[in-house]
């Protein structure tokens, strides 16, 4: 039992930058920060009469959700060089290889998200309309994608984040729900 306990806690520290990258864009629309970088990525470009990704993918949230997986990677790169003990880290935690843990994962996981609205679109899903499961496994699978050009989680790892990132997703989305972050639960 301790040691599954033990891939828990390692999956969802060497998740953190991806997890913090996928609620940063929503946290960042809130606020209304970086308002020169609120526009649509498609620049409302249409395809089959359709826009190409949705308005609430945006500039901003890719600078913001980027940027703050590499600073949750910095954060663990400062844990790391100030702890002996190293066995909740995947990988090494030096200095290029946060910045690139951090880089890969945000970007994954906003990468994943995109790939998935463009899908949707496609099947005729409309912005914000729940998509079970796929709503929930975009962004774990497009970090673990992004993150495989340096790493490859062992198999046990990669089930327990795909478990858990469906899990957190979920609750995330409907605890933002409740605390008016978001005007949907999923």
């Amino acid at each position: 039992m301790e040691l599954s306990l033990f891939i828990v806690a390692q999956a969802l520290y060497f998740m953190l930058p991806a997890y913090v990258s996928n609620a940063a864009p929503v946290v960042a629309a809130r606020l209304n920060i970086l308002k020169s970088l609120a526009f649509p990525l498609d620049r409302n470009r249409k395809l089959n009469g359709e826009s190409i990704f949705g308005e609430s993918k945006t500039a901003r949230g890719f600078f913001v959700g980027i940027s703050s997986a590499v600073i949750v990677a910095l954060i663990q790169h400062l844990i790391y060089i100030n702890t002996k003990d190293h066995s909740i880290y995947l990988l090494d935690y030096n200095l290029f290889n946060s910045i690139l843990i951090g880089f890969l994962l945000g970007t994954g996981a906003l990468v994943g998200d995109l790939i998935k609205s463009f899908i949707k679109r496609r099947v005729g899903k409309k912005s914000g309309q729940s998509w079970p499961i796929a709503d929930q496994i975009d962004y774990p699978l497009g970090s673990l994608i992004f993150i495989s050009i340096i790493f490859i989680p062992s198999v046990s790892h990669t089930i327990t984040i795909i478990i858990l990132s469906m899990m957190l997703s979920l609750l995330a989305n409907i605890s933002a729900y409740f605390l008016g972050i978001k005007k949907v639960w999923w």
